[in-house]
């Protein structure tokens, strides 16, 4: 039996350091041949992503995934309308409507830089088929394909020889996520990622982030982005529904997600809603980064991965 761990479990360890300023470390990334401004990324969800964050984010240097659940007409348009954009990137899932989609975004030769395939069980058949589909239609720019959500080397290497260019990484580790619950299928995420880490596929680390910190030790662990959920859901100005200084939060497999006709796999939750911008989030994201590395005694973000830790429980 396999020992796995959190990223509650891990302890980071400082080491010997010459930075002289912590603020004035460079946390931008490169990611698929495109350079961003933080690591963070909004899940894509509807509580977390919409239209016009996206659109934000892009103009801000920001990385985005737009969330599936719109209408296929919705989507089109969108892209189209947004050809100028620094970023465009979608989300598809792997049903007739998702390959009209593709094929309607390639003939007309619209840009898309980034596909996101975003299903519940991302080590599949119908995964495998929507990566060859996409791989197979000369997109203009030629759109870079993320996959997911897997939990396994097996996994990582199988997409990878599929043509995806990147991976998801992360199952039912959200806050509105009921998958353990529900199946006992699960992935600790600090030994998931570093797991992957080494079979030279980009990883986007996605959920079980509850503190800054937790964005940190993803990094150590290998990852090259992390995705966030409940924690930006939280923010004042996320699309999640505000009642009374809560944010209704849930997940892509709920019922209250309209749009998603699979098995129910997640649940309603209220955050308690913090007066902080997206901006102001991502800022504090990239100042814990910035002392990490301080700490690590490194100016290059890529290096934070041979940083040291500790187990403990």
């Amino acid at each position: 039996m396999n020992t796995a761990y959190s990223y509650d479990n891990i302890v980071l360890t400082p080491k010997y350091s010459e930075i002289q300023s912590r603020s004035k470390l460079d946390t931008s990334v490169e990611f698929l041949g495109k350079k961003f401004e933080s690591v963070a990324i909004p899940a894509n969800m509807k509580c977390t992503i919409d239209f016009r964050k996206a659109r934000e984010l892009s103009q801000f240097g920001y990385f985005y995934v737009l969330h599936r659940f719109y209408d296929y007409d919705d989507i089109y348009d969108w892209v189209k309308d947004n050809q100028d954009l620094k970023t465009i990137s979608i989300s598809v899932g792997v049903n007739e409507k998702d390959y009209e989609l593709v094929n309607d975004l390639f003939v007309n030769k619209l840009r898309v830089d980034y596909i996101t395939i975003d299903v519940a069980h991302g080590h599949h058949i119908l995964v495998k088929r929507m990566i060859e589909h996409i791989k197979n239609h000369n997109f203009k720019n030629s759109a870079k394909v993320i996959a997911g959500n897997i939990g396994t080397t097996y996994a990582a290497m199988d997409l990878k020889s599929w043509g995806a260019d990147a991976v998801k990484v992360g199952l039912s580790m959200g806050k509105s996520c009921t998958t353990y619950n529900c199946t006992g299928v699960g992935t600790p995420m600090f030994s998931t990622v570093a797991n992957l880490s080494y079979l030279n596929i980009p990883v986007i680390a996605d959920g079980q982030i509850r503190e800054v910190g937790d964005v940190c030790k993803a990094l150590v662990a290998g990852a090259d982005m992390v995705m966030i959920g409940s924690e930006f859901a939280k923010c004042k100005d996320s699309p999640a529904k505000t009642i009374e200084n809560k944010k209704e939060f849930y997940g892509s497999a709920s019922s209250t997600n309209k749009g998603h006709n699979g098995y129910v796999e997640g649940k309603v939750v209220y955050l308690d809603m913090r007066h902080e911008s997206y901006q102001e989030y991502i800022d504090r994201i990239n100042q814990g980064i910035q002392s990490c590395m301080s700490y690590a005694g490194t100016e290059d973000i890529t290096k934070l991965h041979l940083m040291e830790y500790s187990v403990y429980k």
